[in-house]
């Protein structure tokens, strides 16, 4: 009754608006994540040593050099058909951990080589204060 001064009528509509916004961005935030591509954790890899590095067969030793580029290169020395590959790269502060695993599936050659696979550092790390521990992981045979 317009008039009668008994205030205005209660909005309905409005709790039906609120869900249907909710529906729409929550809908928009599952689609963002399934669309967005994986970040590659393997920049490249390729048989030896970073440059600059002396490394020996008769103590293999995985091991890392930081580039001049900011990325990580991670060496680990393994028979050159099922090398030690990066699996994760996890970061706590400055303290960042690379895990390796075996690459392969079938007999793996009774050669030793080192190879190195090079990866992004997490993000938030600085590499002036850089600690970084190389685990393998899995049977070191092969």
């Amino acid at each position: 009754m317009v008039g009668d001064g008994g205030g205005a009528p209660p909005r309905r509509w409005l709790p039906g608006r609120l869900a249907v916004v909710a529906v729409v961005v929550l809908a928009a935030l599952v689609l963002a994540l399934l669309v967005r591509q994986p970040q590659r954790l393997v920049l490249t890899t390729y048989r030896g040593v970073p440059g600059g590095v002396e490394a020996d067969l008769s103590d293999p030793e995985p091991g890392w050099v930081l580039g001049d580029d900011g990325r990580l290169a991670v060496y680990a020395a393994a028979s050159s058909t099922c090398p030690w590959r990066p699996t994760e790269v996890t970061a706590s502060g400055d303290r960042v951990t690379v895990r390796l695993a075996r690459d392969g599936d079938g007999p793996c050659t009774a050669d030793l080589v080192f190879t190195t696979s090079v990866v992004a550092l997490p993000a938030g790390v600085d590499p002036a204060g850089l600690e970084v521990r190389v685990v393998r992981t899995g049977p070191a045979g092969g």
